[in-house]
């Protein structure tokens, strides 16, 4: 890098003795362009004479120094047009390095310097327009100020054309013909007046093609460019040397016979960078020698420790390749760009990047093209599609169509795929890559970790005993931690598996996500660190793949302490938007996870969960909407995600859903106008999830007509069944459709109840029968009530509906209602005295599920429940027990069965008010009717919720205490023979009931607590308003007892017999001594007096 003359020291030597004088330094800087001091390159003077061949041309990128060398070579060379004998310009020269080279005994100084005529032409300084006419017009009068440079020099030994060529350029009125042949006329002019051949000196030659590249006019441009330079070299008898300057390398100059020199490994390449002697001269110079240091980042040799890459180079063969079209189908170009311009350099085959100098270029610029990138063309939004929405079909899409473009290798699927990935996610400049220590030690196998730079300390090796020694700063680091949204504190772990065969994607993706189960990752456990984990399994094949993931927490999450806000309502989203307690119940959903393809009817009382179930099952299996992230967090710590498996379905489906909840249709005409309006609604719904221009022409013209409630019948019933298929067939999800119907049993109940039950049920069983039968586009569907119709014969063909209601559910049994365990932790929560628990016990509880062993008891309303908390949280005393249940809905059915079947004189249903267990027929297929049978209102009943089912065991307990006296009414005995012995009666009564074998379709059953009997009290007091015309006589009646006033007793007694014709119901052979008990035990249950007892049989008479 130095004169093989020149010794290290001679500098310090000459700059002590002072043996050259030394021109003013500004004088030069200004004179080369140099920015701030002038390094001495004039020896390439000397190699630029001495090289063989006529055009030179070196390439190099922007701050090299072209311009200034260039320059310096032009004041060199360049004669004095007015005084050939006068040279302004060689006092620039005479203390330089150029002053000392000589050949055959002259110095270079007195051989070449200003003795040639100069053309120096700069192509910056052609500035770009908008269109072509409008950059040749500015190139025009880049030629009229070249022109205008030499404008005094005669030109008589010029042709007239010439003459009058140079007179249009001057006078800026050259067409674009002229302009092809300006820079080879000037040439020729200086080369015909001066007798000398011409110094040509071209500065970045490729500017302009360069900043049109991307063009609707760039060919244009290019031709011109190209006929322009032909049209000078072509006549080369005019030119000593040339010298040319570029940013690429492309074989433009070929036909011209010229050199080509790159920056590497070239003689040229000391003239265009910092040789070591040269620093070291500046930091003598500026004071600096000590500390090196600082400069250190110039050395071109420094390499970046590991900062390579290994990567095929093609060749830059034309400008063409630069064209931003070629560079999309054609990425490895990009490498060639990064070399020619001087980012990186070639060593050993790899890739690096030249010095930190260039590195923190690199940083900078990189940082701000991919904030660019990733802020204006939408790449913010694909990896959103990652760390927020989690879109699994959306990355799939987006990684296939890039994998396409960029043309790969077969042979190189892994590395590609994970070097796509990888340039996708360092977009995010909030966020940091982390790849393993050694990504190839699986050949099959590619991991990274994403993760936000405000947790990233996290990866540090020493981060547990960071936390454990340096508390202080542990705990500012968590208060800063939790000041971040909660997606921020997520870590991503991508995982990408090759397989075989497109058919092998799921598998693929699965053994991706169990691979590495401890979360390992250089040496640490993910685990340990993060709470949360997001993993996505990637499988690919050629330029196909497969995206899946899941959701893992760390060994030390807990869920954040719920709040005690209670709520009553039955929208999930209310919970988590709005921080209202509630009861995990998610434990349902891992139980649709393991059955998976099946469709359920539940049917379950009024206000117990299952509006807030069906919706807590919409908000885990629904795909997000575009853009939509709230809601990652909300299963975070449930039951749910305990298996991470699980969590692998979490927002991944389409969902339908369907509420008739709010129906009130009095005509066939407006139910079937309702139905429209609800399956429009799904239809808009939807619409807002794909991309509806996909569907074709047709299926776009039903979905409208859907949509726009234009349907007839037939397209009404096929119209979820067509939604489903939309969803599917056109790969808007890859996942099958889930449906889901609550209160199903309203609309019907609702056309019984109204008179058009005949006409509409044939409308909703086919439209139920397509979406439930053979509907090869559905993953599971689920139907909610609160009885259970006659579904398999109701709806031809469902034979796949597995029912689950209050008499068989051995899957979702403790799934509705609050079981005790739940019921404490709601006292404890909300700090209400664990005393009073006994007293909600008989208020609210006593519901069961299922029948046998796999009956579930002690089951709590869990309205009632969280009304009950509503009123009385954090108080420690005088609680406020009311009956919520009772009040929280209409129901017209319980008062229709409860006046027509005249309950208030039926000594079974007595019985079950006084706290008794009866054993009755309940139905488990339902039909709608104007008149109940008996066992069909026990079925009414028992799905409302009003009674519910007991067991055995509590059968038996209750025979065993139960009033001597209730037996004997039950029996039906007025009276007792003297001879009778009535204990062994009772004995043998209790005896035969204790041993009662339960025939098909026979239960125990009871009311389940307080609220319920109340409940019943009322409904039964208010259907008998209309015959006892005075609500009076019952209290009156009561009150004649405790005063012993016989008149009050006898009269309120007559008159409330009189008032009923049902009297007579109980008689047994004209005995009516037994229908006295039974209205005396009406009226004193109706005026909730317990402990009273009918006279004690002696035997003796009465």
């Amino acid at each position: 890098m130095k004169r093989s003359n020149e010794n290290e020291n001679d500098f310090i030597s000459e700059n002590n003795e002072k043996k050259r004088k030394i021109i003013d330094e500004n004088e030069l800087i200004k004179k080369f362009l140099c920015s701030n001091f002038y390094i001495d390159k004039t020896l390439l003077i000397k190699d630029f004479i001495e090289d063989k061949s006529s055009i030179i041309r070196v390439i190099t990128p922007s701050g090299y120094g072209k311009t200034v060398n260039l320059n310096m070579l032009r004041y060199f060379f360049e004669m004095n047009y007015k005084d050939e004998n006068n040279n302004e310009n060689k006092k620039f020269f005479e203390n330089l390095n150029i002053a000392k080279e000589t050949k055959d005994g002259e110095s270079y100084i007195d051989l070449y310097q200003g003795k040639f005529p100069v053309v120096y032409i700069n192509f910056d300084d052609i500035y770009l327009k908008k269109s072509f006419d409008e950059t040749i017009e500015n190139f025009k009068r880049f030629v009229q100020k070249l022109y205008s440079y030499y404008g005094n020099i005669k030109n008589e030994n010029l042709s007239d054309y010439e003459k009058e060529m140079i007179k249009n350029f001057k006078n800026c009125k050259a067409n674009i013909y002229d302009l092809k042949v300006s820079i080879g006329i000037l040439c020729n002019w200086l080369y015909n007046t001066f007798k000398k051949k011409i110094i040509l000196l071209i500065d970045n030659y490729d500017s302009l093609i360069l900043d049109s590249l991307n063009t609707p006019f760039f060919n244009d441009l290019y031709s011109f460019n190209q006929e322009l330079l032909s049209n000078i070299f072509q006549k080369k008898r005019y030119i000593f040397k040339s010298f040319i300057t570029g940013k690429i390398d492309v074989q433009f100059f070929k036909p011209f016979d010229s050199f080509n020199y790159l920056l590497a490994n070239n003689k040229y390449n000391k003239y265009f960078s910092v040789t070591d002697l040269e620093l070291q001269k500046l930091l003598f110079e500026f004071k600096l020698e000590n500390k090196s240091e600082k400069f250190e980042n110039y050395y071109m040799d420094y390499l970046l420790q590991n900062g390579f890459i290994e990567k095929s180079i093609p060749k830059l063969l034309e400008f063409e390749m630069l064209k931003k079209e070629y560079i999309n189908n054609n990425r490895d170009i990009i490498w060639t760009l990064f070399i020619k311009f001087g980012y990186l350099i070639i060593d050993n085959n790899k890739l690096k990047i030249k010095n930190k100098e260039i590195k923190e270029f690199i940083k900078i610029k990189f940082s701000n093209w991919k904030d660019n990138l990733y802020n204006n063309f939408k790449y913010s939004e694909i990896i959103d599609l990652f760390i927020k929405n989690y879109d699994e079909e959306k990355i799939q899409e987006f990684l296939e169509n890039s994998i396409n473009k960029e043309n790969y290798s077969p042979n190189e699927d892994l590395n590609n795929w994970y070097a796509l990935i990888y340039s996708l996610l360092s977009l995010n400049n909030q966020y940091v890559i982390v790849t393993k220590n050694n990504y190839s030690e699986r050949n099959n196998i590619r991991e990274l970790l994403y993760v936000h730079k405000d947790y990233l300390d996290r990866l540090n090796n020493n981060y547990e005993n960071n936390n454990n020694s340096n508390s202080n700063n542990s705990n500012e680091s968590n208060k800063k931690n939790d000041q971040f949204s909660p997606y921020l504190s997520e870590i991503f772990y991508i995982t990408i598996n090759i397989v075989h065969k497109e058919c092998e994607f799921e598998e693929g993706c699965i053994q991706a996500l169990d691979d590495n189960e401890k979360f390992l990752f250089n040496g640490l456990e993910l685990k340990n660190i993060y709470n949360k984990i997001i993993k996505f399994g990637i499988s690919v094949c050629g330029n196909k793949c497969g995206v899946i993931y899941e959701i893992n927490y760390g060994n030390k999450f807990k869920r954040k302490e719920m709040a005690t806000k209670v709520y009553c309502g039955e929208n999930y989203d209310d919970l988590y938007e709005k921080g209202y307690y509630f009861i995990d119940k998610t434990r349902m959903i891992n139980k649709l996870i393991e059955k998976g393809n099946a469709v359920y009817l539940i049917t379950r009382p009024k206000r117990f969960g299952k509006s807030l179930n069906l919706k807590m099952i919409q908000k885990f299996f629904e795909k997000h909407t575009k853009g939509d992230s709230k809601g990652n967090d909300v299963f975070d710590g449930l039951e749910v995600s305990k298996d991470r498996k699980n969590m692998r379905e979490c927002h991944k489906y389409p969902v339908i859903y369907l509420n008739f909840k709010d129906n009130q249709s009095k005509t066939y005409e407006s139910a079937i106008m309702y139905l429209k309006s609800k399956i429009s609604s799904q239809f808009k719904y939807q619409r807002e999830k794909i991309d509806f221009k996909k569907l074709s022409t047709s299926d776009q013209k039903l979905w409208n007509k859907i949509e726009n409630e234009e349907e007839d019948m037939n397209k009404l019933n096929e119209s979820i069944h067509f939604l489903c298929q939309c969803l599917i067939k056109k790969k808007f999800y890859k996942r099958k459709c889930i449906v889901l119907i609550d209160e199903y049993d309203k609309i019907i109940i609702n056309s019984y109840e109204n008179g058009y039950y005949e006409t509409f049920i044939g409308i909703v069983r086919s439209l139920f029968s397509n979406i439930f039968k053979g509907n090869k586009y559905l993953y599971f569907g689920i139907i909610t009530g609160c009885l259970g119709l006659e579904l398999k014969t109701f709806y031809s063909g469902l034979n796949n509906i597995h029912e689950h209601t209050l008499l068989s559910d051995h899957l979702f049994y403790d799934c509705y209602g609050f079981t005790e365990s739940e019921l404490k932790k709601i006292l404890s929560h909300f700090e209400i005295p664990s005393e009073e628990e006994n007293k909600i016990q008989k208020e609210y509880n006593g519901y069961s599920c299922g029948y046998g062993n796999r009956m579930i008891k002690k089951l709590y309303n869990p309205y009632s429940i969280m009304k009950f908390i509503s009123n009385n949280k954090n108080k420690k005393d005088d609680h406020l027990f009311k009956n919520y249940w009772f009040n929280s809905e209409s129901d017209t059915v319980l008062n229709k069965i409860i006046k027509e079947n005249e309950f208030s004189f039926k000594k079974d249903f007595l019985s079950l008010l006084y706290g008794n267990v009866i054993i009755v027929e309940i139905k488990k297929i339902l039909t709608l009717k104007k008149n109940y049978l008996k066992d069909e209102v026990w079925t009414v009943l028992l799905h409302s919720g009003y009674i519910t089912l007991s067991d055995k065991e509590g059968y038996k307990q209750n025979i065993k205490e139960m009033d001597d006296q209730i037996i004997k009414l039950l029996q039906g005995e007025s009276k007792l023979n003297e001879n009778d012995v009535n204990e062994d009666l009772i004995k043998k009564y209790k005896n035969n009931q204790l041993n009662k074998h339960l025939e098909n379709y026979m239960y125990y059953i009871k009311i389940p607590n307080n609220e319920i009997f109340n409940c019943f009290i009322a409904k039964l007091k208010e259907s008998l308003k209309n015959e006892i015309k005075d609500n009076n006589y019952i209290n009156n009646f009561i009150n004649g007892l405790f005063n012993k006033d016989i008149d009050t007793i006898n009269s309120n007694l007559n008159d409330y017999l009189t008032c009923l014709s049902q009297y007579h119901l109980f008689a047994n052979e004209k005995e009516y001594e037994n229908v006295y008990q039974v209205l005396l035990m009406q009226i004193f249950i109706f005026c909730i007096i317990y402990g009273l007892t009918a006279e004690e049989n002696s035997g003796l008479g009465r």
